[in-house]
């Protein structure tokens, strides 16, 4: 389940990443990215209802990203320990998936951000860190409607389980 999760979030990252390159503005491609990040985790997340989860996909999205670009794969273990820490104290799997995945849809712009201004040279040297905290806003926004489409989507296909040969609807 996490393999196949990292694999749709790269699927999708690199087209969003294609239509990004239309919009050279700094933190465009996080924010289009947030709705499939948060979508992804919480499904997953609710499927897998453990306590490490996120630590789980984040070490693997790290080290599979971390071939592509070792920053990137800094910048995903440090999301990926920020919101581990953060829904640490949540108990309940929902909204602890819920939470999860909207709060890594916001650190993912404003730690990916700040590690770009940190150690590469470029655009966003000139870009305040305020203003990094305006894109992570504007991530968890999306992520949220990332994870309320996630949650619908599940609440509308709970009812049914894949036999051999066809839909059974449970209800």
């Amino acid at each position: 389940m996490i393999a196949m999760s990292v694999a749709m979030l790269i699927g999708g990252g690199i087209g969003i990443y294609a239509i990004s390159a239309v919009f050279p503005v700094p933190g465009s491609k996080y924010v289009m990215m947030a709705p499939v990040i948060a979508t992804i985790l919480y499904v997953m997340q609710i499927k897998l209802k453990g306590q490490t989860t996120i630590l789980k996909f984040g070490g693997v999205f790290a080290l599979v990203m971390t071939l592509v670009n070792l920053f990137m794969g800094i910048a995903i273990l440090l999301t990926t320990f920020c919101t581990h820490v953060s829904v640490l104290w949540i108990k309940n799997n929902e909204r602890k998936a819920y939470w999860g995945s909207v709060l890594y849809a916001g650190y993912t712009g404003v730690i990916a951000l700040s590690i770009t201004k940190l150690f590469i040279s470029g655009i966003v040297d000139e870009i305040p860190y305020i203003v990094f905290v305006g894109i992570g806003a504007l991530c968890m926004i999306f992520g949220i409607i990332g994870t309320t489409v996630a949650k619908r989507i599940i609440k509308s296909i709970k009812g049914y389980a894949i036999d051999s040969e066809h839909m059974i609807d449970h209800k």
